[in-house]
């Protein structure tokens, strides 16, 4: 490799406290060195004239204001030994008397014993950090020292353990290979914990997102849960136990209770008109409506829902085996209008008169419209009335029995798809 490919060198920061310039002087003179010799610049004058290039500006005022520092190039006749001078080495050590002020052993040793390891510092960076102090305090066996100071100052009780267990023959090297396997231990055990915790947490997600809900309560947290809340508790609408109203499926040839006037639930289980949820059951008493032009609705609260195409845009309806027509409410008509529902034959007030079962009172009808209505591979054109304030959206007995979600029989009143 020439020179001209070697990376260069930064310029050595003069500007700094110090505490610090010794350190980082040491760090790069040593980056010289090894610069020096893989460009194989082996003359001493070549070695002193890059140390000053690669040093900068400021290297160079501080090494030419060094007295002694300076050796000039040509030979001076009256300057014995001077053909045979090292002017790198005399530049060097210059600097390094500069750079690095003599310390006391005493205090170096003394800083040497402060050093231990740090929370989450990685053993080789600590014995790194050792090493470097201990340069500086002329210890007589520097490696019984580093021992010494691991054996104090680490952060491993493992660690610790094998360094006494070793006794006299413990060796510096055998300290740095099981300090090294014991981090290499750590960090499997810790990736092995973190990779069961995320698969138990992919588990619990797939539970709750799978869309299965609990055949009991109804709930998507579980399924068939021995806590489910509704293990023990009555059914409202059938009377056997182990399940809510809301998640009843049971065939009303086989259901216990057949009695639904219990004035607690009545409102609930029966029936409920568009407009008032809390409707009492009484005969109607309006003397402008005759029985004969009354077209009640029935709705049954039994969570039945199905997504149909209306026109083209979607919309959730209830069955509703009660009524013979299609039910929708005024704000659901402006909805369908702002998606671009389309209709044929609209009518504004049809001579039709709804009224819900309960009530004295007929519902208000706005108008009525044709549209295709399609569920799955079922379709058919039907009529839609838009009820003013109504609350729920249904789908009549006629039409449900047409697009086939509805049955009717001695053995099926509301069979879904």
């Amino acid at each position: 490799m020439s020179q001209s490919q070697l990376p260069p060198l930064e310029h050595f920061d003069c500007d700094s406290d110090n505490a610090s310039l010794g350190v980082r002087w040491e760090k790069w003179k040593r980056s010289l060195d090894i610069y020096l010799f893989a460009a194989n610049i082996n003359d001493s004058k070549k070695k002193r004239a890059t140390l000053l290039h690669m040093g900068g500006p400021t290297l160079q005022d501080i090494y030419f204001n060094i007295p002694g520092a300076h050796i000039p190039v040509e030979p001076q006749p009256d300057v014995p030994g001077d053909q045979t001078s090292d002017v790198y080495k005399t530049a060097i050590d210059k600097l390094d008397d500069y750079f690095m002020p003599k310390q006391s052993s005493v205090y170096e040793r003394h800083v040497f014993r402060l050093l231990k390891q740090d929370a989450g510092e990685k053993f080789e960076k600590f014995v790194l950090r050792l090493r470097t102090q201990s340069s500086k305090c002329k210890f007589s066996n520097e490696e019984d020292s580093l021992i010494d100071q691991i054996t104090e100052k680490c952060a491993s009780n493992d660690l610790r353990k094998k360094i006494l267990k070793l006794g006299d023959t413990v060796t510096l090297d055998k300290i740095i290979t099981e300090a090294n396997l014991l981090e290499s231990v750590q960090r499997q055990l810790t990736d092995f914990s973190d990779s069961t915790q995320t698969i138990n947490k992919i588990e619990i997600k797939r539970n709750n997102d799978s869309g299965m809900k609990c055949s009991r309560c109804g709930s998507l947290k579980h399924k068939n849960d021995k806590y489910c809340p509704a293990k023990d508790k009555e059914c409202l609408k059938c009377g056997y136990v182990g399940h809510f109203k809301s998640q009843c499926r049971t065939r009303a040839s086989k259901r216990k209770n057949t009695n639904f006037n219990d004035n607690k639930h009545s409102a609930k289980r029966s029936r409920a008109d568009l407009t008032n949820n809390n409707a009492t059951f009484k005969p109607h008493s309006n003397p402008d409506v005759t029985s004969q032009n009354i077209n009640y609705i029935f709705y049954m609260d039994d969570d039945t829902k199905v997504n149909c195409y209306i026109g083209g845009v979607n919309l959730e309806l209830h069955i509703d085996s009660g009524s013979i027509s299609n039910i929708i409410s005024d704000k659901t008509w402006i909805q369908l209008k702002k998606q671009g529902i389309q209709v044929t034959n609209q009518i504004a007030n049809p001579n039709k008169t709804f009224m819900a079962y309960g009530s004295d009172k007929p519902l208000t009808v706005l108008g009525s419209f044709e549209a295709q209505i399609s569920l799955g591979p079922e379709s058919k054109k039907d009529i839609f009335y838009v009820i003013k304030d109504g609350n729920r959206d249904l789908l009549g007995k006629d039409t449900a029995i047409a697009l086939k979600v509805l049955k009717l029989g001695i053995n099926n009143i509301n069979s879904e798809i």
